[in-house]
C-alpha cells in the first residue's frame, strides 16, 4: 500500500508539471500519453523501470509475455485493472489526472510495438 500512494505521489507530481490545459487543447496523442504517465513504470522502450520492477510491470519486450496476452486481456487490464495491487488501470486514471477521456484500444499497438526489442 505504502508503494501504491508512493508511486501515485510521484506520477501526480510529474503529470502536473506539464501544461493539462495544453495537452487537451492539442489532442494528446497515445504516444505523449505513454511517456507522461506509463513509461514512468513501464519505460520508454517497454522495459519496466526500476520502480516498474518494485511494482511488479511486466517486460512488454519479453515475446513470451506479448504471446501471452491477447488484445482483449490488455483491454480488460487497462479498463479494469489486474491482480496486481500496485496498477491504476489507464482509463480512469487518465481520466481523473487529465479530464479526458481515452480509448484504451489505442494502446493496444503501443503496447505491442515493444515485442522483442
Amino acid at each position: 500500500m505504502k508503494k501504491t500512494i508512493l508511486g501515485a505521489l510521484l506520477v501526480f507530481g510529474i503529470a502536473f508539471t506539464f501544461n493539462i490545459s495544453d495537452c487537451r487543447a492539442q489532442g494528446t496523442d497515445v504516444n505523449q500519453l505513454y511517456g507522461m504517465l506509463c513509461a514512468l513504470c513501464h519505460g520508454a522502450e517497454g522495459k519496466p523501470t526500476e520502480q516498474g520492477v518494485q511494482f511488479g510491470s511486466p517486460d512488454f519486450t519479453d515475446p513470451a509475455w506479448q504471446d501471452s496476452k491477447t488484445d482483449a486481456d490488455l483491454i480488460k487490464s487497462m479498463t479494469d485493472g489486474t491482480d496486481n495491487q500496485n496498477y491504476a488501470p489507464v482509463r480512469p486514471f487518465i481520466q481523473q489526472m487529465l479530464g479526458i477521456d481515452v480509448d484504451v484500444k489505442e494502446f493496444v499497438p503501443k503496447v505491442r510495438s515493444f515485442k522483442g526489442k
